[in-house]
């Protein structure tokens, strides 16, 4: 009797989603022929391959020992492409290993949010009543906060260090997930293929993880893309003012901070950080939104 009660729970997910392969397949189709995923996806890839690949491309060393440092505030030139800063340091090696430093903070970082806020949104959703209550609560409390504030809350008591970053980033940001992931198990949780499976004897964990959860991946994948740019920011915002990476560790945010002083005199070790971080942060956006468009068509047209 149990294989024939698992073989009709999945036939039951499988029927209400359509099918996993084809709808895999139509997306990868719309996303295809979607402008600002395929710019998006680009810039991203273009990104990654540079984080992956800075350990060994012929390039400065980003963070020279005291006597292996050039003349300082050097322009650009076939030697250094993006000029020096003030203490010698090759301008384009550290946006490199920045570009290695953003993009894996505000991965783990997002991560680590988007486990902790499907988890409890999922249970709030599901359940409801005292226990939607409690998690419900909580989730506004954090909500009220500003991302950033509570992230320099956290990162100035917790100290500056790429692990303390990533948890400030991590608390300040499940809420987003939190919100979203309930709304959508409140809505998925009443429909007709989730009472089949209750009736056919499924646990509660069975039904959340395997039939709620995967019909509310779509608008979670579009919030995670769009997070990205947001703890890319915030991790800059706070190395710029020094409660972010150590002072040692090649980071957009610290790059600009140190190069403020010398802006009318050497633009470029503020400039190139500055429009790396900018193109980084609108390839996520545009992932973002063009996900958006790809996953729910009667979104497309629609911007916030």
């Amino acid at each position: 009797m149990r294989p024939r009660r698992g073989l009709n729970n999945l036939l039951i997910s499988w029927k209400a989603s359509g099918g996993f392969k084809q709808t895999v397949v139509e997306i990868l189709e719309r996303g295809r022929r979607n402008g600002m995923v395929v710019v998006g996806f680009s810039i991203i890839a273009t990104m990654i391959a540079l984080a992956l690949l800075a350990p060994i491309l012929p390039m400065a060393d980003p963070t020279p020992a005291q006597g292996d440092v050039d003349e300082p505030l050097l322009p650009p030139s076939t030697r250094h492409w993006f000029g020096t800063d003030n203490l010698g340091q090759d301008v384009f090696s550290r946006v490199i290993w920045g570009t290695r430093v953003s993009l894996a903070v505000a991965s783990m970082a997002i991560c680590f949010s988007l486990i902790i806020g499907v988890v409890l949104g999922l249970t709030a959703g599901y359940f409801g009543g005292a226990v939607d209550y409690i998690i419900a609560g909580t989730i506004d409390l954090f909500w009220t906060f500003p991302a950033f504030l509570l992230a320099l809350a956290f990162a100035a008591a917790l100290g500056a260090s790429l692990l303390n970053v990533i948890l400030a980033i991590s608390i300040s940001y499940w809420a987003g997930f939190g919100r979203l992931m309930r709304g959508q198990a409140l809505s998925v949780r009443e429909r007709q293929f989730i009472e089949a499976s209750r009736a056919l004897g499924a646990k509660h964990s069975r039904i959340m993880f395997t039939h709620v959860m995967p019909n509310c991946l779509a608008p979670l994948i579009v919030w995670a893309s769009i997070g990205v740019a947001d703890a890319i920011t915030i991790e800059s915002s706070l190395s710029f003012l020094g409660a972010g990476t150590p002072i040692t560790t090649p980071s957009w945010g610290k790059m600009l901070s140190l190069g403020m002083p010398f802006i009318t005199e050497a633009p470029w070790v503020t400039t190139f950080p500055g429009i790396v971080l900018l193109i980084t942060i609108l390839g996520f956006n545009l992932l973002g939104d063009g996900l958006r468009d790809v996953l729910d068509p009667r979104m497309k047209g629609m911007r916030r």
